[in-house]
């Protein structure tokens, strides 16, 4: 026998099976038990002798064509395999159990389209029976058809709750579908199941750590950015106000806008982990009263039905190092259109985008490469993607190589999301080599409060966002620069040229 270990994987399952059924008190029972106890000890013969006359008549007969098969594939005779294991789907009266341990093995061959048929007729035998779901979800996400998989699997998870695998398995389909939320919670649920269960740990960690920037902790602790967004709600908010927060996060700027009198704040977070945080926060500061937090993306909510009526005053803080790569204009476009009064006060009032190409060995090495041990490897920045890298100039020796200069202004109380081009003129302080541009913003939270992330400013936690140059330019002292920068109300990209 050179397949012994399938035996020996699937019989504890078999008994299993007939155990919870009963089948052993069915005529043909006590040979069945025999055959198993023969298998179990490596006595294929003996066990073969008992199984062949159950085979045709027998009320076990899709039990004996089983353990046929199990033998047949134990001894290297797939086909005989595969006949005996098509012999129990096309039977009339095989049962759940041993239709599910059919299909299981079909998976196990990667036989995916007779897995789904032996899982169909079970499914039939027993409709509410959530195994024969969970399996031919599994199959169909093999398979690639995520609808599939994701509709049995829901249904296995509604048939039998307390089913981890089912709710691990929607999971990994959440994930893989871009539900990241979905996600979070079946694997949740399954943790919740098996709470000692460490890859399950480890899958509900690594989801989580997948849509909630490690960043926040950073952001929150970020005393300039408090002080300054604290100071615009107070001097904005007024008894009565209704304050629309748009991605909330983890509730501060809506807390700060209800310690300021506003009569209630309604705050929205994408992020289900992030809302429900929120949620948690906001109670545990005594606000559940003044604060309600949506779990909805700000372009989904309806006024009359997640707002009582359109907000006097739009908080947010949707802002990465480069400003726009969170979707601010296209977010606060909609927001004055369906979601704010007339004249409403927006915090930030706006923002401006300054450039400088500086000089950064360091920096110039982590994205751009030109050879390797001794081989040139140029070709591999083409694939560099035209991103700039958030970090801190101050953790690196760069230079500044000509004055910064203003790229674009926003008014988020008018602009919307359109393209736009500008082309600047610097001229360098100082000979260098140009291995980078930064960027960085000043956001105007009202006409008298601002906060500026620049690499000689006190430092933020939005630090600097560094757009490496692929081929280092050489600047001459007094000999101008053209850089050309565009965006699409989403992400801006820079160029420079001699």
């Amino acid at each position: 026998m050179s397949n012994q270990p399938l035996i020996a994987r699937y019989l504890p399952r078999v008994r299993a099976a007939i155990e919870s059924g009963e089948q052993l008190r069915l005529p043909g029972g006590k040979a069945i038990a025999q055959s198993l106890n023969f298998l179990e000890q490596g006595y294929i013969r003996q066990a073969t002798q008992e199984i062949l006359p159950l085979l045709d008549g027998s009320p076990l007969s899709d039990l004996a064509h089983f353990l046929m098969a199990l033998i047949f594939e134990a001894d290297n005779d797939r086909d005989l395999s595969v006949a005996a294991l098509a012999t129990i789907v096309s039977a009339d009266d095989s049962s759940y159990d041993i239709l599910c341990l059919t299909g299981d093995l079909y998976a196990d061959w990667k036989i995916p389209d007779e897995g789904r048929a032996a899982y169909d007729r079970a499914i039939k035998r027993a409709p509410h029976a959530s195994h024969a779901f969970l399996r031919r979800g599994q199959l169909s996400s093999a398979a690639g058809d995520v609808t599939a998989a994701i509709s049995d699997l829901e249904r296995a998870t509604m048939l039998q709750a307390g089913l981890a695998d089912a709710h691990m398995a929607l999971g990994h389909e959440y994930r893989d579908a871009s539900m990241p939320n979905a996600a979070i919670a079946s694997y949740r649920k399954a943790l919740a199941i098996e709470p000692d269960n460490l890859d399950f740990a480890i899958l509900l960690d690594t989801a989580i750590a997948s849509v909630i920037p490690p960043w926040h902790s950073a952001m929150l602790n970020d005393s300039r950015r408090n002080d300054v967004y604290d100071t615009a709600i107070r001097r904005a908010v007024k008894p009565g106000s209704h304050v629309l927060d748009i991605g909330t996060g983890t509730g501060l700027l809506a807390m700060m806008a209800a310690r300021a009198g506003a009569e209630h704040v309604t705050a929205c977070e994408s992020l289900g982990a992030l809302a429900d945080l929120a949620r948690k926060i906001v109670a545990l500061n005594g606000l559940a009263n003044r604060i309600t937090i949506i779990h909805k993306h700000s372009m989904d909510l309806v006024i009359g039905r997640d707002l009582p009526r359109p907000a006097d005053i739009l908080i947010t803080e949707i802002f990465d190092a480069g400003l726009l790569n969170e979707n601010i204009l296209e977010t606060t476009a909609d927001a004055r259109a369906r979601l704010l009064t007339p004249t409403p006060l927006i915090i930030p009032g706006g923002a401006a985008v300054f450039a400088m190409p500086i000089e950064c060995a360091a920096i110039a090495s982590e994205r751009h490469v030109s050879e390797a041990a001794g081989f040139s490897v140029a070709p591999f920045n083409a694939l560099t993607p035209q991103h700039y890298l958030q970090t801190a100039l101050g953790h690196y020796d760069w230079r500044p190589l000509a004055p910064p200069a203003e790229l674009f202004r926003f008014d988020f109380a008018r602009d919307k999301a359109n393209y736009a081009e500008t082309t600047l003129r610097f001229t360098p302080l100082q000979d260098g080599t140009a291995n980078a541009i930064a960027l960085w913003f000043s956001l105007f939270l009202d006409n008298e409060t601002n906060i500026a992330t620049g690499p000689m400013d006190p430092p933020t936690h939005w630090q600097q966002a560094v757009f490496a140059i692929n081929t280092p330019i050489e600047l001459k002292i007094n000999e101008p620069v053209i850089l050309t920068a565009r965006h699409n109300g989403r992400k801006i990209i820079v160029d420079l040229k001699a």
